[in-house]
């Protein structure tokens, strides 16, 4: 073997060896990272307006960043704070709720006669699993108050990888390029394909999180639930929430109506919450996005719901985003690798144009 070959070896096997001891080193990070530069991209042009505004970098960085804090984390922060401490006291006071309601005469007037004797066992079914709900929900709040210092520690460290994403945003873009094996062009394609998915994905949840607020608010308002606007606004913010979303408010709202004795009405929201409210962002996100990316509608949703499944509460980004990439991919390959596979070097004619796959996140 030559010095040479041997070289190019050891430093190749150097290379990939540091880098993956860099990623597991930032891998508690990971996620925090990718959302920070999720928020990047999303709030990029509120970032040049202020930079042609001030003409500061730093200035320009920091006044998005406080306004992504304040607008965007802090509200959201305390309606989580403050739907869990109303559902600790909606399950809290379910005992209280069935002893102060005569569940026994409620429900032999409306059980067949054979059922009757079967109404001690239910009763004591029922309150042992709103013990048990009880009980459990504290405890998982209790856990979420105590490692509240983590919460805001890693809202913290998402909020500085958006402030330098910003900063220096140009700067890493050019570095990527200049490091990267693939002519700029395809590169520029592949910026581009993960800025228009970020964008896409984020703007069908905003539209969803407002349709779906809508669509509580009424239903809250048909089936009688006190305050329909209110806890309509409040689903709307719940829907930003992964995997819980709307059945945060929509689940307490129907535990009220049916611990106040109004069985059809509460069993009617859940229906609803679970068959239209909570599953119309299945229908609705996959041709939002679609709209924006020019991808098929079936693989955005099969993104959405496998993301979750693999990557956790993220994934409703992630997903996406690992799809485009991909096909952008693919994409590079059909213009360029595939003739020189076959041993048909690619004309110049076959180079990518300038197109709308090329967005600037610049």
């Amino acid at each position: 073997m030559s010095q040479k070959r041997f070289e190019t070896i050891f430093f190749l096997s150097a290379l990939i060896l540091s880098t993956v001891l860099t990623l597991l080193v930032f891998r508690p990070y990971l996620t925090l990272l990718a959302f920070g530069g999720v928020l990047a991209i999303v709030t990029r042009p509120l970032y040049r307006k202020l930079h042609r505004l001030f003409r500061s970098e730093v200035s320009a960085a920091f006044l998005t960043v406080l306004f992504v804090a304040v607008v965007i984390l802090l509200p959201l922060s305390f309606f989580l704070a403050a739907l869990a401490g109303e559902m600790v006291g909606v399950f809290a006071g379910l005992r209280g709720q069935l002893t102060a309601f005569n569940m026994p005469e409620y429900l032999a007037g409306i059980l067949p006669q054979s059922l009757h004797s079967q109404i001690p066992r239910l009763m004591e079914q029922a309150l042992s699993l709103a013990s048990g709900l009880a009980q459990s929900l504290s405890s998982n709040l209790i856990g979420l108050f105590s490692n509240a210092f983590s919460i805001m520690f890693g809202f913290l460290i998402m909020l500085i990888s958006v402030y330098y994403l910003l900063k220096d945003g140009s700067r890493i873009k050019k570095k990527l390029l200049a490091v990267s094996p693939l002519a700029d062009e395809y590169d520029e394609i592949m910026f581009g394909r993960i800025s228009v998915a970020v964008r896409a994905v984020m703007g069908s949840i905003l539209v969803l999180g407002v349709i779906k607020a809508v669509l509580a608010g009424f239903f809250f308002w048909v089936f009688g639930v006190p305050a329909p606007l209110f806890w309509g606004g409040m689903t709307g913010l719940a829907a930003f929430v992964p995997v819980l979303g709307v059945s945060l408010t929509t689940v307490p709202a129907a535990a009220y109506l049916l611990l106040s004795g109004h069985l059809a009405a509460g069993i009617g929201l859940l229906a609803v919450s679970v068959a239209i409210i909570g599953t119309v962002d299945n229908f609705l996100q996959p041709k939002l996005v679609e709209n924006k990316t020019k991808i098929h509608p079936l693989l955005i949703l099969l993104s959405i719901l496998g993301g979750l499944k693999f990557y956790g509460f993220s994934g409703f980004i992630l997903g996406p985003l690992t799809l485009s990439i991909t096909l952008a991919l693919y994409d590079i390959y059909e213009k360029q690798f595939r003739d020189v596979i076959m041993g048909r070097p690619p004309s110049d004619s076959e180079l990518p144009e300038k197109s709308g796959d090329q967005v600037s996140v610049q």
